[in-house]
């Protein structure tokens, strides 16, 4: 059985960006992605110009392909909630077009600046450190977003020369007040990782990644914002499953060199450095006009085009569930 299509089923009118406003954390973790927190770019200092950009790419977006709604994910290999434009970009932006916005972080930064923050999103994906975090501080996080009427998600990161203390924390997890989502992630394509770095059970423990959801209520009032990370995979012998993009992974059904993708169309990723490119590969989908919404001279008007994939697989979770083909 092997796959021949991916078929997103984000609706075709959302975009989702994927922004990295900085590259600078202050946690240093022992498995983190190199390059990922270099320190080379920081964050915008000019916090207008960053958002007038935004509006001039999602105004070309909307007037070319109809794209009315925009998800707008705050990531980082640094830690996002360091940029001191954080709050004005995301209030701003989300005064002129119709934008979700997921936060991932950390969640390190005080209740205090969660409180005075929680506004200005839609959905934390909290992950956790085992080498940095305070679990206790997370949960209280946690615990204040989703009573705050955010989706939450507690990712712990599972790192296999330190298992039982991972375990440890997302039992810990299991006991906080509000039922938000608990999920772990194996730690892959990092030094010294991958997944020969579990045994059989861990392993198994891993792929069955969802420790906790909150109740049928809860998820039937916020089902449209669940499918966003949903597709469909297709295989050559006719028959298609329906997957998230952990499914996708770490099944192995993620091996898209030569596959058309329609990375540009449905989602792209904005760097520490300002470049406005397709999904994490990093790849221009906009004919190789260069965009940078850092740049005084930001010209949007820009058709994205359907990428041949050059990569061996793709290591994004994001990314795995844009609709492609063989």
């Amino acid at each position: 059985m092997i796959p021949i299509k991916v078929v997103s089923i984000q609706e075709s009118h959302l975009l989702k960006v994927s922004f990295f406003p900085t590259d600078i954390c202050n946690f240093n973790c022992s498995y983190c992605f190199p390059g990922s927190h270099d320190e080379r770019y920081r964050y915008p200092k000019n916090v207008d110009l960053v958002i007038t950009n935004f509006r001039k790419l999602f105004d070309a977006y909307k007037q070319k392909l109809n794209k009315q709604k925009f998800h707008i994910m705050i990531a980082g290999g640094g830690e996002p909630t360091m940029w001191p434009g954080l709050e004005k970009f995301c209030k701003e932006i989300k005064e002129s077009h119709n934008v979700y916005i997921t936060i991932i972080s950390n969640g390190s930064r005080s209740v205090r600046w969660w409180t005075e923050n929680s506004a200005y999103f839609d959905d934390a994906v909290l992950s956790c450190h085992h080498e940095y975090v305070d679990i206790d501080h997370h949960i209280a996080v946690a615990d204040l977003l989703f009573d705050a009427g955010l989706k939450v998600t507690a990712l712990m990161l599972m790192d296999a020369t330190a298992w039982n203390k991972c375990v440890t924390y997302v039992d810990k997890m299991l006991s906080s007040k509000h039922p938000w989502y608990i999920q772990t992630k194996e730690i892959v394509d990092s030094p010294g990782q991958g997944v020969d770095s579990y045994t059989p059970e861990q392993f198994e423990y891993v792929n069955n990644s969802i420790k906790r959801i909150p109740n049928s209520d809860w998820i039937f009032k916020r089902l449209n914002d669940i499918k966003l990370h949903e597709s469909v995979v297709l295989f050559d012998n006719d028959t298609a499953i329906a997957a998230r993009p952990h499914t996708i992974l770490t099944n192995g059904w993620n091996e898209f060199k030569g596959w058309r993708c329609n990375v540009g169309f449905e989602i792209v990723s904005i760097n520490a450095s300002g470049q406005v490119l397709a999904g994490s590969c990093q790849l221009n989908a906009f004919g190789g006009k260069q965009l940078n919404v850092l740049s005084e001279d930001f010209d949007a008007d820009i058709i994205p085009e359907q990428i041949l994939c050059p990569m061996h697989h793709c290591s994004c979770q994001t990314d795995t569930h844009v609709t492609k083909s063989l």
